[in-house]
This record gives C-alpha cells, sequence and structure tokens, in this order.
C-alpha cells in the first residue's frame, strides 16, 4: 500500500514515540518501583531498626536503673518519674516497627519480643516497693528470679529482633540493588535497541521519505521553472489582452459615438424620408396635373393641326389667287406694251396714253413681281404649313407618349412613394435597433471596462503567482540543496 510522506512520516515518528514511549515506561514503571523499595526500605527497615534501637536504649536505661536506685538514693525520685517516659519511647517505637511489612519470622520474633517486655514491665514495680520498703534481700531474690532473666532475655529478644531486621534489611537492599542492576541493563538494551531502531527507521524515512522528497523537489523545481515560464507567458498573454480590451474599449466608445450619430441621422433620414412622401405625393399631383395639361395641350394640338389644315388650303388658294394676278399681271403688261406700240403709232396724242400704259405696265411689272414674291411666301407658307402639320403631329404623338409616360411615372410616383414608406418605416425601425445598438454597446463597453479590470486583477494576480513561483522555485533549489 503507498502512503503519501505525511503518512509516513507520521507512522515513522509513531513507531518511534511508541518505542521511546515504551523504553520510558519500562523504565519509569521500574523507576517508580524502586522508588517504592526505597520507600519502603526506609519506612519499613530504616525506621524499624531506628524504632528498635530507640527501644533497645530505653530498655537498657530503664535497666539501669536499678543499680542507679541503689547505689544513689537521692536520684530514686528521678529514677521513678523516668519510668512512665521510658515504656513510653518503648511501645512508641514498638508501634512504630510493628507498622512495617513485616516477614512472618519478624511477626514471631516482634511477638516475643512484647511477650518477654510485658512480663518485664510487669515485674518491675514490685522490685521498687520491695527495695523501698528495706526489704533488699527480698528484693534481691525477687530481681534474681523475675527482672534480670526477664530483662536479659528482653535484651537477647531485641538484638535477635535488630540482627535480623537488619538481615531482612540487607536482603531487601540486595534486591533492590539487583533490581537497579536489571534495570540497568535493561535500559541499556533498551537503549541499544532505540538507537538500532532509530538507525533503521531513520534509514526507512531516508529511502521512503527523503528519496521521495528528493525526486519531489527535483519534479518541484523542474514544474516551478515550467510553471513560471506559463505565467510569464500568460502574463505577457493578459498584457496583451489588456491592450486589446483597452483597444476594443476605444473602438466601441467610438462605436457608440457613430451609434449615436447613426441614430441620429436615422431619424434625420427619417424625417428626409416623410418629408421626400410629401414632396413624391406633391409631384404625383403635379404629374397629374401635368397630364391633365398634356390632354389639353393634345386637344389644343388637335385644334391647332385643324387650323393649319384650314391654312393650308387657304395658302393654297391664296397660290392659286396670286397665280391667277401673275396672268393678269401679264397680260395687262402685255396690254400696256401694246398700247405703248400703239401710243407710238399715234404720236403727239398718243404720249400722254403712252405715260399711262408705261405706268400700267410699270404697275403690272409690280404686280407680277407681288405675286411672285406672293407665291414665294405661299410656297414657304406651305412648307412651313407642312413642317408645322409633322410637328404637330410630332406634338401629337409626343403628347401621347407624354400622356403614357405622366402615367408611367404617376405609378413611379406612386412606387416611389411606396418605396419612401418603406425607407420611412425602415429608417424608424433603424432608429429603434440603433438606440438599442447604443444600449446594447453602453452594456459591452461596460462589461469591457469590467474585463479591463478582471485583466487588470489577473494581471496582478499573475504578478503573484510569478512572484510565489519564484519563492517556490528558490525553496525547491534550497530543499535541492538540503537533500
Amino acid at each position: 500500500m503507498n502512503l503519501g510522506i505525511r503518512a509516513k512520516l507520521l507512522a515513522s515518528f509513531g513507531a518511534l514515540i511508541a518505542l521511546l514511549a515504551g523504553v520510558g515506561f519500562v523504565g519509569w514503571r521500574n523507576t517508580v518501583e524502586l522508588a517504592e523499595d526505597a520507600e519502603k526500605l526506609y519506612t519499613y527497615q530504616v525506621k524499624g531498626t531506628v524504632a528498635l534501637a530507640n527501644a533497645e536504649s530505653a530498655l537498657w536505661k530503664l535497666r539501669y536503673g536499678f543499680p542507679q536506685f541503689i547505689v544513689q538514693p537521692e536520684k530514686r525520685s528521678e529514677i521513678l518519674a523516668q519510668e512512665p517516659q521510658l515504656y513510653k519511647i518503648i511501645d512508641d517505637s514498638l508501634r512504630e516497627y510493628a507498622r512495617g511489612e513485616l516477614t512472618a519470622e519478624e511477626q514471631a520474633a516482634f511477638k516475643k519480643v512484647q511477650d518477654i517486655y510485658q512480663r518485664y514491665v510487669a515485674a518491675r514495680p514490685k522490685w521498687f516497693e520491695l527495695q523501698q520498703a528495706g526489704k533488699v534481700k527480698e528484693a534481691a531474690e525477687y530481681r534474681a528470679a523475675t527482672t534480670t532473666p526477664f530483662g536479659a532475655e528482653t535484651v537477647n529478644d531485641f538484638s535477635a529482633l535488630i540482627d535480623l531486621q537488619r538481615k531482612v534489611a540487607a536482603t531487601k537492599h540486595a534486591q533492590i540493588e539487583a533490581k537497579i542492576g536489571h534495570l540497568t541493563v535493561l535500559l541499556l538494551l533498551t537503549l541499544i535497541f532505540a538507537l538500532l531502531s532509530a538507525a533503521f527507521l531513520t534509514a526507512i524515512v531516508s529511502r521512503e521519505i527523503v528519496n521521495p522528497i528528493v525526486q519531489s523537489v527535483r519534479k518541484i523545481v523542474s514544474s516551478s521553472t515550467q510553471i513560471a515560464a506559463a505565467v510569464a507567458q500568460q502574463e505577457h498573454t493578459v498584457s496583451q489582452q489588456a491592450n486589446a480590451v483597452n483597444q476594443t474599449t476605444a473602438t466601441m466608445n467610438e462605436l457608440n459615438v457613430a451609434s449615436g450619430l447613426s441614430a441620429k441621422q436615422a431619424e434625420a433620414s427619417a424625417v428626409s424620408a416623410h418629408q421626400a412622401l410629401t414632396l413624391a405625393d406633391s409631384g404625383n399631383k403635379s404629374v397629374e396635373n401635368t397630364m391633365k395639361g398634356i390632354v389639353t395641350i393634345q386637344e389644343k394640338v388637335g385644334a391647332i393641326t385643324k387650323q393649319i389644315t384650314y391654312l393650308s388650303d387657304n395658302a393654297v388658294k391664296i397660290g392659286g389667287i396670286s397665280d391667277l394676278v401673275a396672268d393678269i399681271a401679264n397680260q395687262t403688261n402685255m396690254l400696256a406694251l401694246n398700247a405703248t406700240v400703239e401710243a407710238v403709232r399715234a404720236g403727239e396724242n398718243g404720249k400722254g396714253f403712252a405715260v399711262v400704259a408705261t405706268e400700267i405696265r410699270r404697275l403690272a411689272e409690280e404686280s407680277k413681281k407681288s405675286a411672285e414674291k406672293i407665291n414665294t411666301l405661299v410656297t414657304e407658307i406651305q412648307v412651313a404649313i407642312n413642317y408645322t402639320v409633322i410637328v404637330t403631329n410630332e406634338g401629337a404623338k409626343t403628347a401621347e407618349q407624354g400622356i403614357k409616360q405622366a402615367q408611367g411615372t404617376t405609378e413611379i410616383f406612386a412606387g416611389v412613394a411606396d418605396a419612401i414608406d418603406k425607407v420611412f418605416l425602415n429608417n424608424k425601425q433603424i432608429s429603434l435597433n440603433a438606440n438599442q445598438q447604443a444600449v446594447a454597446i453602453q452594456q459591452v463597453l461596460e462589461a469591457m471596462n469590467n474585463v479591463n479590470l478582471g485583466a487588470t486583477e489577473t494581471g496582478s494576480s499573475l504578478a503573484q503567482v510569478k512572484l510565489s513561483t519564484q519563492l517556490l522555485n528558490e525553496t525547491a533549489e534550497e530543499l535541492k540543496k538540503l537533500s
């Protein structure tokens, strides 16, 4: 099972701590036991030995009181006064000794001491009474039979008990020393085992933790280098993105202005389209009036055609009359010539007539010339009339075409009016769309500002990430050196 570094460290240090805790517990437990044994040795053995020694010392004072009582009468009252105190010391010391943990042998010896001591204490008052009564011989006999053997036996039993107690104390002391030796050996073995375990755990940690850490540090160094390069590239990209966002924002601002202008122009175009629609209606009405005028002109052209036809006929008649006048002028000229000839024949009488004939001939010549001019004018009039007829016919055709074109123009104006109406509606829709576009552009501007702010914050974050990556790289390098 693959464990993480944390788990491996916890397991390793946990095992080491458990081992040290076990060693500590064993040492602590043995130390506690040694302390308890030492405390018992002091409490039950040392204090017991001291208590028995105090009791034995008080017992010797009691025994020494008999000879003092005999040889030093002046101290008898003092000796008798010390008796209760010495009894108390012995009783307290024996109770102190009895509180200890006594072996069976010690309990038997202690019971023997108590019994002989009680017999000795019970025998003492009578000796004092006999001695004070002056019965020295009876006192000596009583002493020899009771107090002396009882006292000696009590002292011997005390000595035996003290020796036994010392023996037990020596045994316990030897046991404590043995435990100390065992504990020392155990601690040394445990220490050696702990050192070997620590070395083993160190090897395991080195193999299972340090080596993966070294490999991880190498990977971190490589990854942090790549991350630093990627962050630098991303920072450059974010910078370009920020510039692009700024440019896009500027462009959107221009587009917003242009959209506003487009909206205004669309509104103006709608107004113009409305005006054009009005003008188209006016133009349609003007075309209708023009068509009516053209119809009237067609009618008048027809009347002119009729008049021209009538004028042509009259011109022909005038030509005939002019020809007749020319013939008359020719005949008159011939007659005047004949009259002149006859006047010359008449002589003086015919001079007046000759003058008249000459004048008539001159008038005939002028009439002929006038007839010729009239014929020329009639011819020109006829040509003009013919041309006028042609032009009038063409005018009539043109009038018909004008009517047709006026009708087509009316239809075109109607189509123009419809188109202008559609343009007006489209301009209205364009104006509405432009306003919506302006609102959308404003929202886009706000979004671009947010994007720009986000790009700026991203740039700051990338700078922080770059700094953190550099710190990570430096830390990885330091770990690499430590490894």
